[in-house]
């Protein structure tokens, strides 16, 4: 056997290797370029033995020496010839044959017998390779190639090559990330593809998508991105059915119109209604981004007559800490999310926001500038507190400077001025002055926080009845006292799983002192009654905004216990119980007819969390009612999560509020939620929610997932209603092929599993 290096006469000659360099754009048809982790369960590939390592040190092929073994060389003027296990190799590229002609007069070369290439991001085999060195352009018969990235693999008939004018023509082509095989699980087969670097894209005639060697999808014509680079066309349709639309079928066409911003256009045709049109806009900038989105229907056929929708949402950073957001939502009428609820950047479906903010950060300080309003969609949530008020403008401050080393006192500040407006009720103008200082003790064994502050809160109001004063004021000093203790022992022996952990008994006192103020002539423009959990206890106020400060004297007496875990310091367990007892009754209330609270105490209020293993967890808490010990509310939580595809949820509720609640309004449900594989490839998927004071089904959700190596499938079955009050419940069918490396075909299940299914999360391939 002969050994030539750095032979220059056949230096050209991995011209295949850069040829067939261009050959995986099949790669090209991937919607990313993720690594093969989705593949784990895919047997591997013939061709996967070729790859090459990448080695950091390897100079690019173009710089490398050329390095041919060969067991037979013949060499004249006119020709050469390497026969018997030809081997080239420059850099990462190698070239195997079992034969090589080169014709030095025609500069041609050919490889005859087979031959197989390899680098480190694919591998290609293929029968005959004819290449014109002097044009740099070639043809190759009988390819078979694999894409180690993408786990892809697929075959051509032939291939032309032009490096010059970088393109190149695939016919009768194929492309899969499933074992290759005689019967690929799903592949895409085109009869010709013309690949063009300069323009970095590609065009296809007779695209077949074939499952289980059954066409489902058809292109006459199909363009498309040789790389991930963002490029505009049409994406893969999304369709569905619900019994309020019908067929559902949504055809995006995606434009890039520049490095920093795109649009899609997405009709979307609904059986039962009509054609909708969509439009969304999106920009990003160093400092800069949002998105305008735009709906319309010119006939909605259910809803007898036109319908849309407009949302724009902009985040932007002008000046150094500096912060502005904006956004506006808008649609036109009240069940229009309801009805087409494919939209999700809407927040809620019971009213809609706009606000323009802009914030300012400073050193232990910041501000706020913002104008706020609201679209009401659901009237009834409104009908007994009103229509929240808009804020034209509100500016709002906040200070907290840390406490230095000479006085030991913090001080912070807490002001707002806002305009409150609303068509039909009372309107003005609040200031809004908070500030307090306090001074801290902290001990390994406990602390000590005493807290002094004074609000002011003063209006200017308009609309008020003839006899009303239309500049009342609210001023009152706050007093509190927060103490506590930390007792911590060592665990003797094993419990809940811990070894050699920490028990700690926690008791902690807060006393709150504000002195009663009549606020009776004030108007309630942002305040309501606070909601009450473990934390409520020590708030300095038991409404929310600055149209109420409730008065109090009183003590909250509170026990905490935890278990930490001494090899990890993970907390094992959290229990603690609380209450507050009045020496006062509160005489202010929301409405002047109100009665005082007379109450004692508050009754006992508890929460708990167990963490039982990295897996499993529990939460819970019960409140009592004051007088009689009788349950006002309580929760119940019950969590396993392994992974986003294998999960349980377990949680009921239930909310009275207030003892006299009638039992439409009260809050009485069990919500259980499955995601539990059957097998390495079979998944059930459930959910069952339940309204249990009125007997009604909130969302039924059942359905399976196949999850094979190169594709999956998905299909649900829904039942559900929009709100409790709701009589008729609507059906919806949800079915979604994933071809892994490729795109999926379906209705954009993972969102409605998001928002359906505590702790699932979609996983990309």
């Amino acid at each position: 056997m002969r050994k030539i290096r750095s032979v220059t006469p056949y230096h050209r000659t991995l011209l295949i290797g850069a040829a067939l360099a261009l050959f995986p754009v099949a790669g090209a048809w991937a919607q990313s370029a993720d690594l093969p982790g989705p593949w784990a369960r895919c047997e591997t590939d013939v061709l996967a033995s070729e790859i090459v390592p990448a080695t950091p040190d390897t100079p690019p092929a173009g710089q490398a020496p050329l390095q041919a073994d060969a067991e037979q060389i013949e060499s004249s003027a006119t020709q050469s010839l390497l026969e018997g296990n030809v081997n080239l190799t420059r850099g990462e590229q190698r070239l195997r044959a079992e034969r090589i002609s080169v014709d030095r007069e025609a500069n041609r070369a050919q490889a005859t017998g087979g031959f197989v290439y390899g680098d480190s991001r694919q591998a290609l085999r293929g029968q005959e390779a004819d290449i014109d060195l002097a044009s740099e352009s070639g043809s190759f018969k009988e390819v078979d190639y694999y894409l180690a990235e993408r786990n892809g693999q697929g075959s051509a008939k032939t291939v032309q090559v032009d490096r010059r004018q970088r393109r190149s023509q695939l016919h009768d082509a194929t492309y899969s990330t499933c074992p290759r095989s005689s019967r690929e699980d799903w592949e895409l087969r085109a009869d010709e593809l013309l690949l063009d670097e300069t323009t970095d894209r590609g065009t296809a005639h007779d695209i077949t998508l074939a499952f289980r060697d059954t066409p489902l999808l058809y292109f006459p014509y199909l363009s498309f991105p040789l790389s991930d680079a963002r490029q505009s066309g049409f994406l893969f349709p999304r369709q569905g059915y619900a019994s309020e639309t019908g067929v559902d079928i949504t055809v995006p066409y995606y434009w890039n119109i520049a490095p920093d911003r795109d649009l899609t256009f997405t009709p979307r045709i609904m059986t039962e209604r009509g054609i909708l049109l969509g439009l969304e806009y999106r920009y990003l900038e160093p400092n800069r981004r949002g998105q305008i989105g735009l709906e319309y229907i010119p006939y909605d056929r259910r809803y007898g007559g036109e319908r849309g929708s407009f949302r724009i949402s902009d985040r932007d950073a002008p000046l150094p800490n500096t912060y502005t957001d904006l956004r506006y939502e808008y649609v036109s009428d009240d069940s229009y999310l309801n009805d087409l609820s494919n939209n999700l950047d809407f927040l809620t479906v019971n009213y809609l926001e706009r606000h323009l903010d802009a914030r300012y950060y400073g050193e232990g300080w910041q501000a706020l500038a913002r104008v706020q309003g609201f679209q009401i969609l659901n009237p009834a949530l409104f009908a007994l507190s009103g229509n929240p008020y808009e804020r034209l403008p509100q500016l709002l401050f906040n200070g907290d400077w840390p406490a230095t080393a000479a006085s030991g006192l913090r001080y912070r500040l807490h002001g707002e001025a806002v305009n409150f407006y609303q068509s039909d009720a009372v309107t003005g103008v609040r200031i809004d002055l908070w500030p307090s200082v306090n001074w801290t003790l902290e001990q390994p064994w406990g602390y000590l926080k005493p807290e002094l502050g004074f609000r002011y809160t003063g209006y200017q109001l308009n609309d008020t009845a003839a006899d009303a004063n239309d500049a009342p004021s609210r001023s009152a000093p706050i007093l509190s006292l927060d103490s506590g203790l930390i007792f911590e022992r060592p665990l003797q022996a094993a419990w809940l799983g811990v070894n050699g952990g920490t028990q700690t008994l926690e008791p902690r006192l807060f006393y709150l002192y504000v002195p009663y103020r009549d606020q009776n002539d004030i108007p309630l423009f942002d305040s309501s009654v606070m909601d009450r959990d473990f934390d409520w206890l020590f708030r300095h106020n038991r409404f929310t905004g600055a149209d109420r400060l409730g008065d109090a004297n009183q003590l909250t007496a509170a026990l905490t216990t935890r278990l930490i875990d001494g090899p990890s310091g993970r907390e094992r367990l959290r229990a603690s119980i609380g209450q507050i007892q009045y020496f006062e009754d509160r005489r202010v209330t929301l409405e002047p007819d109100l009665p005082p609270e007379t109450a004692a105490n508050s009754g006992l209020i508890a929460q708990a969390g167990l963490n039982l293993s990295t897996r499993w967890s529990i939460q819970g808490g019960v409140q009592l009612e004051p007088d009689n010990s009788d349950v006002l509310r309580t929760g119940f939580d019950l969590r396993y999560y392994a992974n986003p595809r294998q999960l349980f949820n377990l949680t009921y509720l239930l909310d009275r509020d207030q003892p006299d609640m009638n039992l439409d309004d009260q809050i009485h449900a069990v919500d259980v939620s499955v995601l539990w594989p059957l097998s390495a490839q079979w998944r059930v998927i459930a959910r069952w929610n339940q309204a249990l004071n009125v007997a009604r089904n909130l969302e039924t959700l059942a359905g399976f997932e196949y999850d094979d190596c190169c594709w999956a499938v998905r299909a649900v079955a829904r039942n559900y209603r929009n709100s409790p009050t709701d009589t008729d419940a609507q059906t919806a069918f949800y079915l979604e092929l994933e071809l892994k490396g490729l795109s999926r075909l379906g209705s954009g299940l993972e969102t409605l599993l998001s928002n359906s299914i505590f702790g699932y999360q979609p996983i990309r391939y």
